[in-house]
């Protein structure tokens, strides 16, 4: 069991070693106050940024351009997932449970659809709150998988101490900050460091994304689970870095017009099936984050029976409209937007001539299958931020 503080905090209480040290009672005194109203807390989190920024060029933009080499960095941890799949096969685990708060959540819940197809193994995605009060271990060997960017989020650290001293279940940590608690109370970690300088997550999600498909691959290859589509993921996850630069390249300007047209738009709905579940997921947490902008977000079929009533034009709806069994869906759901006077985003794969004829406006990724469009598609989200000019609105 580790009581460790993350390594903010201790330069945090470093910094100020004669000061009150916050409490259940105080958890803010008024030094702490007084610093974090000069230093918002997302820069000591992050550690990479020196100053604050309150005016372009903004930190996120210069970590939304950071994507590619980050993402090319990941592939190098192959070997690493190749000896963690070995163990995981060779012991004969059967089930995976992926834990995570905010956007690790939402990555856990991606990998309980992902780890499935392309291993054969069974895997929940839970919150870490609801893991450690309400899940119960059944009969099948499991292993959990904890996330968090910075180590310290108490919730996963709860998660990870209740599945191994509780339940005696090894647990391995991803995480993208070196020496962190949660990487001290794991049975094994692979820490990526991405020096990311902004509070809202960008590389910690697209290279996390990145991590768990390498961890899947090295499962399937071994399991066999379904070799073809393994195969099919690992030649498109190997492209990515070169994919998402392109899509920044020819995307970047018309995303940055669309989120000044859309500023003053009550709110958002955001649409995706399948795999894309998770990114709308995503992309409503990051306009909600980086914007303060209400957004809400539907399975395909739940926006038609949900949504109608709430449509409006100053209410927009996006759509995540890509080859695969949520297609047709994400198409009616933009002609009822449309109908109902909603303004309507698709994000369509390049060449797209349904879903694009009915959309009002359409950004292109390109032309990758429906289980990689959660990278590009993170990336997207974050390329748009409706309430400042030249931030980014729509993850």
């Amino acid at each position: 069991m580790s009581n460790k503080l993350p390594r903010w905090a201790e330069r945090l209480l470093n910094k100020y070693p004669d000061a009150e040290r916050p409490t259940a009672d105080n958890p803010v005194p008024a030094w702490l106050e007084e610093e974090l109203r000069r230093v918002p807390l997302w820069y000591h989190i992050r550690e990479a940024a020196n100053e604050p920024r309150f005016e372009p060029p903004y930190h996120l933009i210069e970590d939304i351009h950071r994507q590619p080499p980050l993402l090319r960095k990941t592939i190098a941890l192959r070997e690493r997932f190749s000896e963690i799949a070995n163990h995981i096969v060779t012991k004969g685990y059967e089930h995976l449970v992926f834990v995570g708060c905010g956007s690790a959540y939402y990555t856990s819940l991606f990998s309980a659809f992902l780890f499935p197809r392309l291993t054969g193994l069974t895997a929940d995605g839970v919150e870490a709150w609801e893991f450690s009060n309400y899940w119960q271990p059944g009969d099948r060997k499991t292993m959990v998988i904890a996330q968090s960017a910075t180590g310290g989020s108490l919730e996963v650290l709860e998660a990870a101490r209740r599945a191994r001293n509780e339940w005696k279940i090894p647990v391995l940590a991803i995480t993208n900050t070196l020496d962190s608690p949660l990487e001290a109370i794991a049975d094994e970690a692979v820490v990526f460091p991405t020096a990311q300088k902004t509070g809202p997550d960008i590389c910690v999600i697209t290279t996390r994304l990145m991590l768990l498909y390498l961890l899947a691959i090295a499962i399937g290859e071994r399991t066999q689970f379904h070799p073809s589509l393994v195969e099919q993921v690992k030649e498109q996850v190997l492209a990515m870095p070169e994919v998402v630069e392109q899509f920044l390249r020819k995307e970047e300007n018309k995303i940055q017009q669309l989120a000044k047209k859309h500023a003053q738009q009550s709110c958002f709905f955001v649409v995706g099936g399948g795999p894309n579940w998770f990114t709308a997921l995503e992309a409503a947490l990051k306009i909600e984050e980086e914007s303060r902008t209400p957004c809400r977000t539907y399975q395909t079929a739940d926006y038609l029976h949900m949504a109608i009533s709430l449509l409006a034009p100053s209410r927009t709806t996006i759509v995540f409209a890509i080859p695969g069994p949520s297609y047709e869906r994400l198409h009616v759901c933009v002609r009822t937007a449309k109908a109902a006077g909603s303004p309507t985003i698709a994000v369509v794969v390049t060449g797209d001539n349904q879903t694009a004829r009915d959309a009002d406006a359409v950004i292109n990724v390109p032309d990758v299958s429906e289980f990689m469009i959660p990278i590009p598609g993170t990336v997207f989200g974050h390329n748009s931020d409706t309430k400042s000019s030249g931030t980014y609105f729509l993850t």
